[in-house]
């Protein structure tokens, strides 16, 4: 089927089924990582190339 022939209720389901699938998808990721620790470990990561000493961390966001 030629994609340019859809209606428009066939590209709003679409849609919608793609973005369901996504939300599962992106559930299972979380999931497994939380359950790995992944996550954490990449946020950790990322915290500390953004801010190494950790200063702005501990002053909530505000620098001196």
């Amino acid at each position: 089927m030629d994609p340019t022939n859809f209606s428009q209720e066939e590209i709003a389901r679409h849609v919608a089924e793609q973005r369901r699938l996504m939300q599962e998808a992106d559930a299972l990721m979380r999931y497994a990582h939380s359950r790995t620790g992944l996550l954490a470990r990449f946020l950790q990561r990322m915290a500390d190339g953004i801010d190494p000493t950790g200063e702005m961390r501990r002053n909530g966001g505000r620098r001196r």
